[in-house]
């Protein structure tokens, strides 16, 4: 039986709830810059191909004549459902010993401590808010890489084990001539004697300008740019444009490592580092980046695509016993139940990552031959 909150935490009130919620640093993972949020106001999403690269000339025509007609982009290949994407937590009747405890404890804790013991009641009534919030941006954290890193994302059983129970797959459709994998096996980044990062941005930078594409940004993990400065070809590229360039000791730093782009007139380095915890049925947690290893993502700007989100069922539904708190596209629901003494706190979101240009991404396999 569903009831309200207050009935099993008598001190929960709705506007502190919200308040707790707001002063909360909820961790900005970096999904947000590259797809900034995009509201639609139905339950698909739709990728439109962005105007990038080289622009369409207009015609020189003859006085009093009627101006030449252009063809339109039109939308890409992408479309489809939004998602939801949810996630609880339970506090149960060991967690209620807990509360009854701190409860007591701030009847008997002197002045000096009342402050202490009264802030760990607050956490432990609202806590899970948090907990919720972060739990769906890590989730959007871990699509916008796979879609960066890759151009589309798979659910599976392993990744999204206690969600959908078959393969999802939604791909945005970069041309393949858009993908470009290591000419040999000793090319690959990870052997570092015989890569030449240097010459494979070259190759991805002239295949873009084939198609009119300038890019101008290359988005890349930790760990492949550990690969590529340590290239020994790299490093002596780096030399040349570093100031005490001989005696440079150590790997470039990425800062060097842009100035060195730079002046090729090559795509600079955005490096994606982040990590995510996959929970399975069993309770086990796996970590992941999101990210596919080895992979470099070029673009013409570091806005990659969008968090296309709409406005959540639960949201709209007035009737229940839920109470109901917001951060940013995340509703937050709490309520209780009787048997056993339960408080379930949810959030949720409609939204997915989309990329914005599939024929202006190309993507570098260093690992890939």
């Amino acid at each position: 039986m569903a009831l309200n909150v207050n009935e099993l935490i008598p001190e929960f009130r709705l506007a502190d709830a919200q308040a707790f919620l707001e002063s909360q640093p909820i961790e900005q993972l970096q999904y947000s810059r590259h797809f900034p949020e995009q509201y639609t106001s139905d339950l698909s999403f739709s990728q439109i191909e962005a105007e990038t690269g080289a622009k369409v000339a207009a015609d020189v025509v003859a006085f009093n004549s009627r101006a030449p007609r252009k063809g339109r982009p039109l939308p890409g290949k992408a479309s489809g459902a939004i998602p939801k994407i949810e996630i609880a937590r339970d506090k149960v009747e060991t967690d209620f010993n807990t509360y009854r405890k701190l409860m007591n404890d701030l009847r008997l804790v002197n002045d000096t401590a009342y402050t202490n013991v009264a802030q760990q009641v607050v956490n432990w009534i609202y806590g899970d808010q948090t907990f919720v919030v972060n739990g769906v941006q890590a989730r959007l954290e871990w699509l916008a890489k796979q879609a960066a890193s890759q151009g589309k994302y798979s659910l599976t059983l392993i990744n999204n084990e206690a969600g959908v129970q078959t393969k999802v797959d939604v791909d945005f459709g970069i041309p393949s001539g858009n993908i470009l994998k290591m000419a040999a096996a000793n090319r690959k980044w990870s052997v570092t004697a015989t890569s030449d990062p240097i010459a494979d941005f070259k190759r991805v930078r002239d295949e873009a300008r084939k198609s009119g594409k300038i890019l101008k940004y290359a988005t890349m993990d930790q760990a492949t740019f550990e690969n590529m400065v340590a290239s020994p070809a790299f490093q002596k590229a780096t030399a040349s444009y570093v100031a005490n360039a001989m005696n440079l000791q150590t790997q470039p730093s990425q800062e060097q490592a842009n100035m060195t782009l730079r002046a090729a007139g090559l795509p600079t380095i955005i490096i994606w580092e982040s990590s995510v915890i996959i929970e399975g049925k069993d309770g086990s947690h796996t970590d992941n980046s999101g990210w596919v290893p080895g992979n470099i993502s070029f673009t013409v700007s570091d806005i990659i695509g969008s968090t296309q989100y709409t406005t959540s069922a639960d949201e709209f539904v007035q009737v229940g016993k839920a109470q109901k708190t917001k951060s940013g596209i995340v509703l937050v629901k709490t309520w209780g139940e009787e048997d056993p003494i339960t408080v379930i706190t949810k959030g949720v979101a409609y939204a997915t990552p989309v990329l914005s240009s599939a024929t202006g991404t190309f993507i570098l396999q260093t690992e890939v031959s």
